[in-house]
């Protein structure tokens, strides 16, 4: 498995995430996909009438690539609950290669206004999705460079943290 490949994606997604809510003050980010296929890169944007809606368009687009891409990611806004009960803002992230049992599920909490991203970015399904532990420090360093690859977000990545 490329676990290098698919680390670098989330962290290249988690970055453009950010990059995108430093500059909503306040707005939810429109849901968006990104397709790859070889070294093409293909960005959707997923705008609706409401957040529901944009995320069924978003889930609808991620069936219908499925079988002609290598990879794909998405994003979108939304709130999980923590262990004491209080709500918190997130970035969701969901990230597909072919060599996945399922797609890798993470999660950002965020803050929108001011904006800042808040601890440590969460997996939520790292084995399920068909990694074993002893990939969890490539992933890790993947997804760093993911997200250093980013020019416009890696130029603020610190600052965004409380």
């Amino acid at each position: 498995m490329n676990v290098e490949l698919i680390g670098n994606f989330v962290g290249l997604t988690l970055a453009h995430t950010g990059f995108i809510g430093s500059g909503q003050n306040g707005e939810l980010m429109v849901p968006y996909l990104i397709l790859q296929s070889g070294a093409k890169r293909e960005v959707q944007n997923f705008e609706a009438a409401t957040q529901q809606e944009a995320i069924e368009l978003a889930h609808k687009a991620i069936e219908e690539h499925q079988d002609s891409v290598d990879a794909w990611s998405y994003a979108q806004e939304g709130i999980v609950e923590l262990e004491d009960g209080t709500k918190q803002d997130v970035y969701l992230i969901k990230a597909w290669s072919n060599e996945l049992a399922q797609p890798v599920q993470l999660y950002q909490r965020c803050q929108s206004s001011p904006f800042k991203l808040i601890g440590n970015i969460q997996i939520l399904n790292f084995e399920e999705a068909g990694f074993s532990m002893e990939d969890a420090d490539s992933f890790m360093n993947a997804l760093n460079n993911g997200i250093l690859s980013h020019k416009s977000a890696n130029e603020n990545w610190e600052s965004w943290f409380e």
